[in-house]
């Protein structure tokens, strides 16, 4: 399904200094929500701040550190071309950390504004990148209480059917041929790839994906503070993509390793639409990848995660305390939907039972 077409906020937003708080105001709430989503940092500075500093926000994944500057304009840059420059040196000289510098602005640019910005990202060794319309309107889709504020329910009726579609030929060979990118962090391509629980939802059946996110996020903890993604760096040679549905897996003619077979036969624990990717990237093997809720995600082997779930589940010796504490009172007011305080517990308990007395 391809993006609406809709006017830009360009026609939308008043023009004036008016409009550009409000450009920023709207970039900042959608940048919040999508960090709030994808668990990463995002910081807005004030107007001043964002003038002195030159920029207006920060994202930090992992170790990579991004600047954005709105620039509230119509079309390419004209007559803004030196002030651009002014902010983009600016913003070197106050986070000479910085990784990635994003212009922001309402519309998509012309061949004749992508070329300009790219002559000025040769001239510094900051990366230099533009979000416009198309990136907004994505970002606009994916948290429709803001998007409504400016488009119509009609262009939101179909965001579900853009976000559950199945990706293109093109994007599956964009996304995946960034293994053999040299200029590509793989370690922070998995990092970005993480799962949260909607994801989950999408993929596992409703009796376990909580479960299942829970575990994965401690291993996704583990993963990113061990060396265990350093060999990702020596990846190259050919790359296959083979991609197996539900169905196909039922079939068996499915074309993933012989443990999700196992599961989908022992267990109930996929949702029915969902299709697997595996990769092979020059005799390495990658599964499982889901393209869930608009994007890329990968969910290491499965199939051991949904053993160790059911294998818990059956063991004797835990349902026994798990009654217990039952009968002492602690499950009356706890909530998957919140886990926090249930967690605070277990985390007493292992810490209890790890120290000597």
């Amino acid at each position: 399904m391809s993006i609406p077409n809709i006017p830009s906020l360009s026609k939308i937003i008043h023009h004036g200094s008016e409009g550009g708080q409000e450009f920023a105001r709207v970039m900042n709430q959608l940048l919040f929500e999508d960090s709030q989503l994808y668990d990463y940092h995002f910081q807005s500075y004030s107007d001043s701040a964002g003038d002195f500093k030159g920029v207006d926000a920060i994202i930090e994944r992992g170790l990579k550190k991004i600047g954005l500057q709105y620039k509230f304009f119509e079309g390419d840059p004209k007559k803004g071309k030196a002030g651009i420059k002014k902010s983009l040196i600016n913003a070197i000289d106050s986070f000479p950390d910085m990784d990635e510098w994003v212009l922001v602005t309402p519309d998509n640019f012309t061949t004749h504004g992508m070329t300009w910005l790219n002559e000025l990202s040769l001239k510094f060794d900051v990366r230099v990148k533009h979000w416009g319309h198309s990136e907004i309107l994505n970002f606009m889709l994916k948290f429709p209480q803001i998007g409504k504020k400016y488009y119509s329910n009609e262009v939101f009726r179909s965001q579900n059917a853009y976000l559950d579609r199945e990706p293109t030929k093109a994007e599956i060979n964009a996304f995946f041929s960034q293994f053999n990118n040299p200029e590509v962090d793989q370690k922070m391509m998995f990092f970005q790839a993480q799962p949260n629980l909607n994801d989950f939802r999408k993929i596992f059946s409703n009796n376990i994906y909580r479960e299942v996110s829970d575990l994965y996020y401690l291993l996704y903890s583990e993963t990113f503070n061990s060396d265990i993604m350093a060999t990702s760096k020596k990846l190259g040679g050919a790359i296959k993509v083979g991609v197996s549905s539900v169905d196909d897996i039922e079939k068996g003619v499915d074309q993933l390793p012989g443990g999700m077979s196992m599961a989908f036969k022992e267990f109930d624990c996929f949702q029915k639409n969902v299709s697997f990717y595996s990769v092979n990237v020059g005799g390495v093997s990658f599964s499982v990848w889901c393209f869930v809720n608009g994007r890329w995600v990968f969910i290491s082997k499965p199939w051991r995660i949904i053993n160790t779930i059911y294998g818990l589940r059956n063991n004797s010796g835990i349902n026994r305390i798990i009654k217990w504490l039952r009968w002492l009172g602690y499950g009356k007011f706890l909530r998957t939907e919140n886990s926090a305080s249930s967690k605070t517990i277990v985390s007493r308990i292992i810490h209890g039972l790890s120290t000597k007395k």
